[in-house]
C-alpha cells in the first residue's frame, strides 16, 4: 500500500477525531459555542461514499473523542463517589464515553443510508435524526446539544415551545446546511442559495421569536411578584461529610446566621446532604439549634433515614421547615446516580454492594408533589435531576393538586467533579429547564456553582467554583404553563417517527431494486 493510498485510508478517521475535539471545545464549560455550529461538517465529509458499516464506525469514534473529551471528570468521579481506583475511573470514561457516543455513530449509519442517493437530504435528515437519536438513546449523563448555546438567549427561547431538542435540531440544521453549501461549492462552484435563504429565514424567524419571548419576560419580570432567597456555599467538597461533618454543619449555620442578619431572606437554602436525619414519619420538628436558629424558613438537603411499609429506609431527601422548626414537606430524590446512590441490579444480586463499599443504597422516591411555604409553591430536585427534561416536566405538573409550581430549586453537590468544567456544564443544562418552564430556578450548591435563572434561562448571579460565598437574589413568582410543558418532547417523537419512515423507505426502495 502506498503513502497516497495510506493518507487517505486515514483521512476520514482524522476527520471523524476533529468532529469530536470540535464537540467537546465548544460544548458548555469550555464555551466555545460557535465551534458547534461546524463540529458535524468534518464527519459530513468523511461519510460520503463510505459503506454504511464504515459509516457507523466513523461516527462511533467521533462520539467516543466527543464524550471522552468533554466527561474527563468522570474519572474523578468514580474515585470520589465510588471509592473506585483510578484506572477504575479511567475504564468507567471509556465505557460512558463508547455508551454516549453511540448518539453519533447511530446518527452517522442514518444520514449515509438517507443521503446515499440524495445527498441534498443531509439538509433535513441530519437534524431529524441527530433530534430522534438524542431523545430515544438512554444516557447516564444526557449532554443534549443545545446546551452549547445556553449565552445566546435569542436562539434559545423556542424550548418553551420545542425543549432543548429543538435548538438541538437548529444547531445540526445550521452544521448540515453549512456542509451542503461547501460541499456544492467544491463540486460545481455553485452556492446553493436556495438553501441558504432557507437557513437565514429560518434563524431570523428563531432570533425574532426569541426576541419577543425575552421581551415579554423582561416585562412580566418588571411587575411580578417576589420572594427572597439567600444560598449559603461554604465550600465543603464530599469528603468532609465524612471527615469534617461537624465543623461543616457549624460553617452552614453561622454563614446562614450571618445571612439572615444582614439580608433578612424569605427563604435559606442549603445544599445537598448537608445533614442526616432521622425520623419515624414525615411530620413532626426538628431542633431549631440544629438549623441555625435562623428564625427563617430553611431548605436544606439531607441522608434521611426514615421507617416506612414495614422498613427502614436512606432517602436523599430535600427537607423544607418552618422557623420553628416544623417539617413542611420533604421531597426524595428520584433519579439516583448508578455506582454512587445505588448499583444497578443490587437488590438482585447484593454481593455487588460488597464489592463496592462505598456505593450508597438509597430508596428511589415516588413523589412529585411540590414543597409548600406559606401561599407559594416550591418544585424541588436534587443534584442532577435538573438536567433531565422529562423528569422536571413531571414535578413541574402540580402533583395531585395539578397547582404549578411558582419557581423551582435544585440542591447539588458538584464537588465529586473537582475543579473541572463539569459545574458550568450542569449549570448550562439546568438553566434550560427554565426556559421550557418560564420559572425562575434557584440553584444551591456545597462548591459551586451556585446561582439564580430567570425565566428566559439568563444566568442572573452566580458564585464562582471551590468558592466559599453567601448569594442572595429576589426570585420571581411565575404561574401559567408552557406548551412544551403540555406536550412535552413532541418534536423529538415527530422526528423519531419521520426517521423511521424515511429509514423505512430507503430499505424497502433498495431491496425493490434488488
Amino acid at each position: 500500500m502506498t503513502t497516497s493510498t495510506n493518507f487517505k485510508f486515514l483521512l476520514p478517521w482524522c476527520a471523524a477525531v476533529a468532529t469530536g475535539v470540535l464537540m467537546f471545545l465548544g460544548y458548555a464549560g469550555f464555551d466555545h459555542f460557535y465551534l458547534e455550529w461546524v463540529f458535524l461538517v468534518p464527519l459530513l465529509w468523511a461519510l460520503q461514499d463510505q459503506r454504511p458499516a464504515r459509516a457507523f464506525w466513523l461516527g462511533w469514534l467521533a462520539g467516543i473523542v466527543g464524550h471522552g473529551g468533554g466527561f474527563y471528570w468522570i474519572i474523578q468521579m468514580f474515585q470520589q463517589f465510588a471509592g473506585a481506583p483510578w484506572i477504575a475511573g479511567v475504564f468507567g470514561l471509556i465505557l460512558l464515553a463508547a455508551a454516549n457516543g453511540m448518539v453519533l455513530a447511530l446518527w452517522a449509519l442514518g444520514t449515509r443510508l438517507l443521503t446515499r442517493d440524495r445527498q441534498w437530504y443531509v439538509l433535513w435528515a441530519a437534524p431529524v435524526l441527530w433530534t430522534a437519536i438524542e431523545k430515544l438513546w438512554p444516557e447516564v449523563f444526557p449532554n443534549y446539544l443545545g446546551a452549547s448555546q445556553y449565552r445566546i438567549s435569542h436562539l434559545t427561547q423556542i424550548a418553551d415551545v420545542t425543549g432543548i431538542l429543538g435548538v438541538s435540531f437548529l444547531v445540526v440544521y445550521i452544521n448540515a446546511t453549512l456542509y451542503w453549501v461547501a460541499l456544492r461549492w467544491r463540486e460545481q462552484r455553485k452556492v446553493p442559495w436556495r438553501a441558504v435563504a432557507a437557513l437565514a429565514v429560518t434563524l431570523v424567524l428563531v432570533a425574532g421569536y426569541g426576541e419577543l419571548r425575552l421581551r415579554e419576560v423582561d416585562r412580566k419580570l418588571a411587575t411580578a411578584r417576589t420572594m427572597s432567597v439567600g444560598l449559603v456555599q461554604t465550600n465543603r467538597g464530599a469528603a468532609d461529610n465524612h471527615l469534617a461533618v461537624d465543623l461543616m454543619q457549624k460553617e452552614h449555620r453561622e454563614m446562614s446566621q450571618q445571612l439572615v442578619a444582614t439580608h433578612k431572606p424569605d427563604l435559606v437554602v442549603w445544599p445537598e446532604g448537608v445533614l442526616s436525619v432521622a425520623l419515624d414519619s414525615r411530620q413532626g420538628s426538628l431542633p431549631t439549634w440544629a438549623l441555625g436558629d435562623l428564625r427563617t424558613p430553611l431548605l436544606f438537603g439531607t441522608c434521611l433515614q426514615i421507617k416506612e411499609e414495614g422498613e427502614t429506609r436512606f432517602c436523599n431527601s430535600a427537607l423544607l421547615a418552618d422557623p420553628s422548626g416544623r417539617i413542611l414537606g420533604i421531597y426524595d430524590k428520584t433519579v439516583l446516580v448508578p455506582f454512587g446512590e445505588y448499583i444497578p441490579f443490587g437488590d438482585t444480586f447484593p454481593q455487588l454492594y460488597a464489592w463496592s463499599p462505598y456505593s450508597a443504597k438509597f430508596f428511589s422516591g415516588r413523589s412529585v408533589e411540590p414543597l409548600k411555604l406559606g401561599d407559594r409553591l416550591l418544585s424541588v430536585s436534587i443534584c442532577y435531576e435538573d438536567i433531565f427534561p422529562t423528569h422536571i416536566r413531571k414535578l413541574m405538573a402540580g402533583g395531585s393538586t395539578g397547582r404549578k409550581p411558582e419557581v423551582m430549586v435544585n440542591i447539588t453537590n458538584d464537588s465529586w467533579y473537582g475543579n473541572s468544567v463539569e459545574p458550568m456544564e450542569h449549570l448550562a443544562l439546568a438553566s434550560f429547564r427554565s426556559i421550557e418552564n418560564r420559572r425562575a430556578l434557584v440553584r444551591g450548591t456545597n462548591t459551586g456553582i451556585s446561582a439564580f435563572v430567570d425565566p428566559a434561562g439568563r444566568i442572573v448571579s452566580r458564585t464562582g467554583v471551590w468558592t466559599r460565598e453567601i448569594l442572595v437574589g429576589r426570585v420571581p413568582l411565575w404561574e401559567g404553563r408552557t406548551l412544551y410543558g403540555a406536550a412535552g418532547d413532541w418534536i423529538g417523537w415527530l422526528c423519531a417517527a419521520i426517521s423511521a419512515c424515511g429509514i423505512a423507505a430507503v430499505t424497502l426502495s433498495k431491496k425493490a431494486r434488488t
